[in-house]
């Protein structure tokens, strides 16, 4: 490189770059909490540890193209400014409506807009790809985990059918002669795939050069342990039954599945190290010259501008957040409904409860035709906000290897009246049919997404946040008909009281 190109090149980024430095740590500073939740999520969570690993792992493979970089001269853009406004906007709206894994999306998103407004588009190209980087260490993904479950069980009962095991199965259980087994989130292959994504993403950046080499071995690593998983599971069912239950039935069939995960992926990386390219970093082209008091005026009006974009979804932000709590409704439930339904107040059928984070009111009551038996939760948030939302992924039926209770199996099922979310749950004195929904305002939904784009609706047009939940639960027998037709009875018995219930 000749001397004045180097001269001139290092004038650039001595300008440029502590600039995008205090930007960045402007962002980090003024949206520490998002930063942040990400940060706790990776800490206490098995599933998103790897999170730990890629912002070092970002650095240094930035770290890598210093040279490359050190060659380009930083030119702001105005598209990263409009990058800047887009992510932003995504993170003010997914604030104001709870959705944390787009909050941080949005976070996340707003580094590369950082590069391409402050540094320019040639160097955010060059580092494309530690960018994409960055988004892995999102948390996200646990909606795969019933999917996976599902598929793990139905290749299991599937190949052990094929070998001739008698197999009976319900949901995600199943029973051999020898004993009986199921498929809980740990078994779901959901860690391993997730691992495996990351990892084989990084392999695939530094052994190949092709991006059809790249997105090839990326697609291997994604099948793979979702292959690697089904076989897993079969060999651990195996394994317990031609030992008669002696191994691969308790903690060590996690160890022999991590080992075989561990020999699995080993294997991926060998073959595909068949196919590996140079990993020589390519040094291009110094950039052309640009006029130096046009650049430095240029550089601080973009520093300007995203300044002030950093800070407007806080003072928009801010505004909403003052909004006061509703009063909260009487919850005003008559004694008898329609269809001859009779509140209880007696023994209740059973103590299991949804569990709900921090629900500003809750209201349970039992109510009983002849031996019919439903019990009813309501559960009211009068304001979105951080851990006291209707949306929340620690709303759920039962927790993950809950000692007593086993989620059987879950789906969404049409009713005459609106679509629910029906729970079969187990325990070794009882079984229990759940359905459940949401309502936001007065429309009612199943769907976590669409309440959440509803909620940020209403906030936006000035109509408030509050929801609820509904949740009816009775027992079940073996087929779950009866208990079906009797929640469907009841909600159509309570809908008409369920406006005054909720009434101030």
């Amino acid at each position: 490189m000749p001397v004045a190109d180097a001269v001139r090149t290092s004038a650039g980024w001595r300008s440029a770059g502590p600039v995008f430095l205090l930007l960045c740590a402007l962002l980090f500073v003024l949206y520490r909490d998002t930063a942040l939740s990400m940060a706790e999520i990776w800490w206490r969570s098995e599933t998103f540890a790897h999170g730990l690993i890629v912002p070092p792992v970002f650095l240094w493979l930035v770290w890598r193209r210093r040279a490359a970089l050190a060659a380009l001269d930083p030119r702001p853009s105005a598209l990263g400014l409009l990058a800047l406004v887009l992510a932003f906007a995504g993170w003010l709206v997914a604030d104001l409506a709870g959705v944390q894994v787009v909050r941080q999306l949005a976070f996340v998103a707003s580094i590369p807009a950082l590069v391409i407004a402050v540094l320019g588009w040639r160097i955010a190209w060059d580092i494309a790809y530690p960018l994409a980087f960055l988004f892995l260490g999102v948390p996200m993904g646990e909606g795969l985990m019933l999917p996976l479950m599902n598929t793990t069980a139905d290749f299991t009962v599937f190949a052990l059918q094929a070998m001739g095991f008698p197999v009976y199965r319900e949901g995600t259980f199943f029973e051999l002669p020898s004993g009986s087994w199921s498929v809980v989130e740990a078994c779901s292959g959901l860690r391993y795939l997730i691992a495996s994504f990351t990892v084989g993403a990084l392999y695939a950046y530094l052994s190949y050069r092709s991006p059809w080499r790249r997105a090839a071995f990326i697609v291997a690593a994604v099948a793979t342990p979702v292959l690697a998983n089904w076989l897993r599971a079969l060999m651990i069912v195996l394994l317990a039954h031609y030992s008669d239950m002696k191994i691969a039935t308790g903690v060590d069939h996690i160890i022999y599945g991590w080992v075989f995960f561990g020999a699995v992926m080993l294997l991926l990386f060998w073959i595909g190290s068949f196919w590996q390219e140079s990993d020589a970093v390519e040094v291009p082209a110094a950039s052309p010259a640009v006029q130096r008091s046009t650049a430095r005026a240029r550089l601080w009006m973009t520093a300007a501008i995203a300044a002030v974009l950093l800070l407007a979804p806080l003072a928009l932000n801010a505004l909403f957040d003052g909004r006061p709590l509703p009063p909260a409704p009487a919850f005003r439930l008559p004694a008898v409904l329609d269809g001859g339904w009779v509140r209880d107040d007696g023994a209740e059928l059973t103590d299991w409860r949804p569990t709900f984070q921090n629900p500003d009111r809750v209201h349970v009551v039992q109510y009983r035709r002849n031996d019919e038996v439903v019990m009813l939760e309501l559960a009211w948030y009068g304001k979105q906000r951080q851990d006291a939302e209707l949306i929340n992924s620690r709303n759920f039926m039962i927790r993950q290897e809950h000692e007593v209770w086993s989620n059987v199996g879950e789906r969404i099922t049409d009713t005459p009246l609106h679509p629910v979310r029906e729970t079969q749950l187990r325990s070794p004195a009882l079984r229990l049919l759940i359905h459940d929904w949401f309502v936001v305002g007065d429309r009612p939904t199943t769907s976590s997404v669409r309440a959440k784009l509803l909620f940020a609706r209403d906030i936006l047009l000035g109509r408030g946040d509050d929801g609820h939940a509904v949740v009816m639960w009775t027992p079940q027998d073996a087929e779950g008909k009866a208990a079906r037709a009797r929640l469907e009875d009841f909600s159509a018995a309570l809908a008409p009281a369920l406006t005054g219930a909720l009434a101030p």
